[in-house]
């Protein structure tokens, strides 16, 4: 069973989460940061961290257990026992093991036990889903200040006492005044619609930037999201390569010592006839090779058809000087190929070495 789903279920409320007789999760808190320098702003978080001393059973994993699964306090212990042995298991053949949402662990050859976590992973409660921001710097721009137009304030007309208008003088005045309020509303009228005449023509003006803002900012993107497709092609085969190497190390972990003394020769098989012709060999560009130096034939070939079972290209090749070379495996990077001898020289009392072809 997997409990990768319950351990980080339950760091999200506890602080402690302890793997009896494997170690246990710790909650850190980190406040929140700034940086000025590279303008971006972290919030507040709570990383994890691993212990290998706490190992003692506070029950909390199996009791979680119980209740999830309804069933006893015992089978819930099982349980965790039973996920902890698998783990092991997965450290000693593969060297490294992953808890989804929590981290991995990796199995060193001093038999350390190294715990990365995943640091994307925020088990804040109180800033969960709060991403990583960009800070950009705000610039005051001056406000267009329009000035108070003075309007001179309406009054009242003075008039004159014990002053009779006749019709005709009243008729003239009423005139006049229909006059001018539609010589007033009319100068509205045109102020309004050369407002928003102005008002078109400016937003006319400003669209084409926008337009080639927008473009700017789609290809941008664009751009960005194939960066990123092609990290996780990069990191998909980083991996698919780590874990074939992971696995050819641990199989050779587990393959036992190899020495003429674990062969047994049979005199009657033996004949004076040795096909010093060297076998045909699989030619790779800037390849490094590593070949077994033996002192004879037949040691060399009855150590090929040992080392038959464990690789595909294992041949022999015969010196001048009547030395054999086996070879057993070639690498296209020279740090890979030091680190496999040195690995498998633990494992052979034959003198390995390297040959760049």
């Amino acid at each position: 069973m997997n409990l990768a789903k319950e351990i980080s279920f339950l760091l999200y409320k506890h602080n402690c989460v302890i793997l009896p007789g494997f170690g246990a999760f710790l909650i850190n808190e980190k406040p929140a940061e700034r940086s000025a320098v590279a303008q971006y702003a972290t919030p507040k978080q709570e990383v994890i961290n691993f212990n290998r001393q706490i190992t003692n059973n506070d029950g909390l994993v199996a009791n979680h257990l119980s209740v999830r699964l309804q069933c006893s306090y015992e089978d819930g212990l099982k349980a965790v026992e039973n996920y902890i042995s698998e783990l092991w298991v997965d450290l000693e053949n593969k060297r490294n093991v992953e808890i989804a949402e929590v981290g991995t662990f990796y199995y060193t050859q001093e038999s350390k036990l190294v715990f990365v976590p995943h640091f994307l992973v925020n088990f804040s409660r109180e800033s969960y889903g709060l991403p990583k921001l960009r800070l950009k710097e705000l610039s005051a721009k001056p406000t267009s200040i329009t000035p108070l137009i003075a309007q001179k304030p309406v009054g009242i007309e003075p008039t004159q006492t014990n002053k009779v208008l006749a019709p005709e003088e009243v008729n003239d005045t009423q005139e006049t005044k229909t006059v001018s309020s539609a010589n007033r509303r009319r100068a509205r009228q045109q102020a309004t619609e050369a407002k928003k005449l102005a008002k078109q023509a400016k937003v006319t003006s400003q669209s084409p930037k926008k337009i080639s803002n927008l473009t700017i900012i789609n290809s941008l993107g664009s751009l960005f999201l194939l960066g990123i497709v092609a990290a996780l092609l990069n990191f998909e085969m980083n991996l698919a390569t780590s874990a074939a190497l992971d696995s050819q190390v641990a199989s050779l972990l587990d393959a036992p010592y190899l020495s003429l003394d674990s062969f047994e020769t049979n005199p009657a098989v033996v004949t004076e006839e040795v096909n010093t012709t060297p076998m045909a060999t699989i030619e790779r560009h800037d390849s490094y090779r590593i070949y077994a130096q033996v002192e004879s034939a037949q040691a060399a070939e009855q150590l090929k058809s040992e080392l038959d079972a464990m690789y595909s290209d294992v041949s022999l090749e015969t010196n001048e000087d009547g030395t054999s070379n086996v070879f057993v495996i070639s690498f296209d990077s020279a740090e890979l190929a030091k680190e496999y001898r040195s690995l498998l020289q633990n494992k052979m009392n034959h003198k390995l070495v390297i040959e760049q072809k």
